[in-house]
């Protein structure tokens, strides 16, 4: 008997915005859904130590990236890190690192399941400066909510992890949340920012 390959993950924004072939460089500002790009969240007693020891590079204080070949790398706490896969570059780097967790024995932390449960939107452009402060109560100028800051707050009227993530010369922030909120969290940026174009990428 023939096995069925297990079906895509479908994203609850992929029927509502179109797909686009790469990263945008038209120097517009953009909503981009990066749900389907890899992330992975590990958690716990061991993630720093072995993420150390694999040489990913680990901020030294929470609430910073540090970036490593082809992920960003986002400390939420002690020994709780998020790695996003680099829309430029593709996702070998981040899928490496999980499979050496996977096969990785002693402590090394526990999936967080984050690529399961989190949408990933990213803004980026020009007028990102100008959009924060529409998305969130928290400080949001340059000095200091700036490139490589994180922060664990309310944004969209909601819990979001917020992320000021620099791509292609561009201003730009990722957010993650709970992806059952992704279509009221994409209604509230047309709304909200009307001037934003809005996408979404494939894994």
């Amino acid at each position: 008997m023939t096995a069925l390959a297990a079906p895509a993950r479908i994203w609850p924004l992929a029927d509502l915005l179109p797909l686009l072939d790469a990263w945008p460089q038209d120097g517009r500002d953009w909503m981009l859904d990066l749900s389907a790009l890899p992330r992975f969240g590990l958690r716990g007693p061991g993630t720093a130590a072995w993420l150390s020891g694999r040489g990913c590079p680990l901020p030294d204080t929470i609430h910073r990236t540090a970036e490593a070949p082809g992920m960003t790398v986002v400390r939420l706490g002690g020994d709780e890190v998020v790695l996003l896969a680099d829309p430029l570059a593709g996702p070998t780097g981040l899928a490496a690192l999980r499979h050496d967790w996977q096969q990785a024995a002693g402590p090394k932390g526990f999936d967080a399941w984050r690529e399961e449960t989190w949408c990933w939107l990213a803004l980026t452009g020009p007028g990102l400066a100008d959009a924060l402060p529409l998305l969130t109560a928290v400080d949001t100028r340059p000095h200091v909510f700036g490139p490589g800051a994180v922060v664990q707050t309310r944004a969209l009227h909601m819990d979001a992890v917020l992320v000021r993530n620099d791509r292609n010369g561009q201003p730009g922030l990722d957010m993650l949340f709970d992806v059952a909120s992704s279509d009221y969290a994409a209604d509230f940026v047309a709304d909200v920012l009307a001037g934003f174009q809005m996408g979404r990428l494939a894994g």
